[in-house]
């Protein structure tokens, strides 16, 4: 953070880019609170479940607790656990219990500054069924 002074007053104060957004409220967050739109897989209080907007698969699905978190290691474990068990539903819902992938990037690749589990997989898309369809 610096500030810029004129005259010996602060005029303005500029910020780093990364303490204003992490400041912001999350996409993921505004899509929970039904601000931005999303292809909705799966949802209950703690979870919801989504296309992912840039598909890297047949199912691009993103894993995202309600409960808000930065990364991996700011997540605790009830969240983790959370997750997992979420990912095997999905797997269990789409037939693909023995195939499937999880990615989880924690900084480097990560995106949007809330936990979240990428499901991939490239079967199953025959039964993914959206609640918002």
């Amino acid at each position: 953070m610096a500030s810029l002074r004129f005259n010996g007053k602060i005029e303005f104060t500029i910020y780093p880019l990364r303490y204003i957004f992490s400041n912001m409220i999350s996409v993921f967050t505004r899509i929970i609170n039904r601000e931005l739109p999303a292809r909705i897989f799966y949802e209950d209080d703690q979870v919801i479940v989504f296309a992912d907007h840039r598909p890297q698969a047949p199912v691009h699905l993103l894993l995202v607790p309600k409960k808000e978190s930065r990364n991996f290691f700011e997540t605790d474990y009830e969240t983790l656990d959370l997750l997992n068990k979420t990912a095997k539903m999905v797997a269990q819902k789409l037939g693909i219990a023995d195939h499937f992938q999880i990615r989880i990037n924690n900084g480097l690749g990560q995106e949007i500054d809330h936990i979240h589990y990428h499901f991939l997989s490239n079967r199953g898309q025959d039964k993914l069924k959206f609640l918002n369809s």
